[in-house]
């Protein structure tokens, strides 16, 4: 009788004593930040300066931002490690459009079939990304236009 009830008991013990796999999946962040831009499509003069605002949120906190557009050399990088950001984050930055900014250009667009067409660009896109407190990333762009 005891043989039976040890290997029974070690058993029921395993069993319950364990996490399932939703379990583990349920208690890890796998949300995003959100990024909602105050205006997310700007016409502006070339050599004008903006000003560039969003609203970043995630439950876990913000843990870094970084700005970005290499045609106009914009990069900026917000580390918010030692900062406590809550679950909202204000983000503003000012931007000047460069004199020489381009109007208009040709880009390719290329399909999945291997098939590509020419496409009149106006909007320079301008790209933020927000990483939380557990590495999840979000990207958004602001787009800008120039008269």
């Amino acid at each position: 009788m005891r043989k039976l009830v040890i290997p029974f008991a070690i058993t029921l013990l395993l069993t319950f004593s364990c996490e399932s796999t939703e379990d583990i999946l349920n208690s890890i962040d796998h949300e995003v930040p959100s990024i909602e831009f105050d205006n997310d499509s700007i016409v502006v003069n070339a050599g004008e300066s903006i000003s560039i605002s969003a609203t970043i949120g995630d439950e876990s906190g913000i843990e870094r931002l970084e700005f970005s557009y290499g045609d106009w050399r914009i990069n900026e990088i917000t580390d918010l490690n030692e900062v406590e950001t809550g679950e909202l984050y204000e983000f503003t930055t000012e931007v000047l459009v460069p004199v020489d900014a381009v109007k208009e250009w040709e880009e390719d667009k290329y399909f999945n079939d291997a098939t590509s067409i020419k496409i009149i660009q106006q909007y320079h896109p301008l790209e933020l990304k927000a990483w939380d407190k557990n590495r999840n990333v979000k990207k958004a762009c602001v787009y800008i236009k120039v008269n």
